[in-house]
């Protein structure tokens, strides 16, 4: 009897535990090149649109951003409808550092494979990339997950720090100067 309701409740949990995701590719992959400039990384072209902001979407969208190695925690940062098939991506916030995102390709003409897919890619924002291209019309929507914080580069640290020497001693010059008036 204590057999018989352990599995009750073992079945109980495995019915009502939500799906994974299904990531349904469209048997054409998505390239680094697909973006201008070009992307770190990327993962699909998976059928449907899955930049939808709920439903069974959100953990394919977990899923997906997981395979570029991002944890996403459910939140867009922005995102952008009725594309029309704009290759222009413009978000209003400034890509910087690395950035994830997604883009829905309808049925439109000039899309990739057979349309109605999404793509995630990993970009390169570095100090602020203010808007980036998709060779692919039809697209769709796009959606910013993550940004972040840009890293300098190491000549941009050695000419700050070589800026700091210049003013420290330019500081210390006005020092002796002013101390032999």
């Amino acid at each position: 009897m204590r057999t018989l309701a352990i599995l009750a409740a073992a079945a109980a949990a495995f019915v009502s535990t939500p799906a994974l995701a299904a990531l349904v590719p469209t048997g054409t992959a998505c390239q680094n090149t697909d973006l201008v400039p070009t992307a770190i990384q990327c993962t699909g072209f998976y059928a449907g649109n899955l930049t939808a902001a709920g439903g069974p979407t959100v953990q394919d969208q977990i899923v997906a951003l997981s395979l570029l190695g991002f944890t996403w925690n459910g939140t867009q940062l922005e995102k952008l409808e009725n594309l029309n098939g704009n290759q222009l991506i413009d978000f209003t916030t400034l890509l910087t550092g690395t950035s994830y995102v997604s883009i829905h390709f309808g049925n439109g003409q000039g899309g990739p494979g057979n349309g109605n897919s999404t793509a995630f890619y990993k970009l390169n924002g570095g100090a602020g990339l203010d808007t980036f291209r998709t060779v692919y019309g039809a697209s769709s929507s796009a959606v910013l997950y993550s940004v972040s914080p840009a890293v300098p580069e190491a000549a941009t640290w050695g000419m700050m720090i070589a800026g700091f020497g210049v003013v420290g001693g330019v500081a210390r010059r006005k020092r002796r100067v002013a101390a032999l008036v």
